[in-house]
């Protein structure tokens, strides 16, 4: 069997193996697609909402200045509040993954770290941003 025969025939059982997934295997009234209308419309108002772009904001300025920061509590609590928008199709999900993005982004943007995080509070407000120890001059 030469090689042009042998890619025929495995792209054959790859297109084979395919059509019969989407035939026999998905259920033909899967309702699990996102709806992107109101995705679009959680997320733009997310974005707006200092409880929710704060923190990350917070995390992520700590993180550039060297802080120690614990991920799974800010995780923890971005879930906790996306918990409302859950529907069974991994919204709240895609909203993590967007709203995080977004705000690392913003963070990541800004040139004054160690401004922008004190004019935010996050020395006051997030205690799972442990500061280094105080190092004296001479």
């Amino acid at each position: 069997m030469n090689k042009t025969l042998l890619s025929l025939l495995v792209i054959g059982l790859l297109l084979l193996g395919f059509f019969m997934r989407q035939s026999l295997f998905t259920p033909a009234d899967d309702s699990r697609e996102l709806n992107v209308d109101s995705f679009v419309d959680h997320a733009q108002y997310l974005t707006t909402q200092s409880e929710v772009i704060a923190p990350l904001l917070c995390a992520k300025l700590a993180i550039d200045m060297g802080f120690s920061v614990d991920q799974e509590q800010v995780n923890s609590e971005l879930r906790q509040t996306l918990k409302a928008y859950d529907d069974d199709k991994d919204a709240a999900l895609y909203l993590f993954i967007y709203v995080k993005g977004y705000a690392f982004g913003l963070a990541h943007g800004i040139e004054d770290k160690p401004g922008a995080y004190f004019h935010l509070g996050c020395d006051q407000n997030h205690p799972e941003v442990e500061m280094p120890p105080q190092q004296t001059q001479i």
